[in-house]
């Protein structure tokens, strides 16, 4: 099975992918750290998808991550800033309203990662509430649950005027 998303991907959170490869190594060995922009059941072309991306001009969300907070074996950074910005690009992109996505930041998903308690509190010591500029959007896909690839990265100033 293929699946398809496009993904902010922090491409320098050194502190975020250090406690992903410690305590959800198999969720950091398949994709990298990232804020869900739009899943697969959501577009249903992913071409014009892409342009609606590149029609966006160059991408600059900042976005506010806050506190750790955990749910059983869900351990994740909730967005405390941009996340009006995030939904106004959300629908700019799909073209219509979106259902409610909550943008967030896992670090150990409960697929195939636990928690406990002194986990816990060693992420709580290591991570404090920052903040992160995206630039461009990932289009990735994964087939049957391997790890997510690289399609094509759409967005930033470069990708615009390189078709342009």
């Amino acid at each position: 099975m293929k699946r398809r998303q496009a993904s902010l991907y922090l491409t320098s959170a050194l502190p975020i992918d250090t406690l992903r490869r410690c305590y959800n190594p198999e969720q950091a060995r398949l994709i990298p750290p990232h804020v869900t922009l739009c899943r697969e059941d959501e577009v249903s072309d992913w071409e014009v998808f892409r342009e609606r991306v590149r029609a966006q001009g160059p991408i600059e969300l900042t976005l506010e991550f806050g506190v750790p907070l955990r749910e059983n074996d869900f351990v994740f950074l909730p967005i405390t800033g941009g996340a009006e910005k995030f939904h106004q690009l959300r629908r700019a992109l799909l073209m219509d309203e979106p259902r409610n996505s909550t943008p967030h930041l896992t670090i150990i998903h409960p697929r195939n990662g636990r928690c406990t308690d002194e986990i816990f509190a060693d992420i709580l010591s290591r991570v404090s509430p920052f903040q992160y500029t995206f630039h461009e959007v990932h289009l990735i896909e994964q087939l049957d649950g391997g790890v997510w690839n690289l399609v094509d990265r759409v967005g930033s100033a470069r990708d615009r005027a390189e078709k342009g």
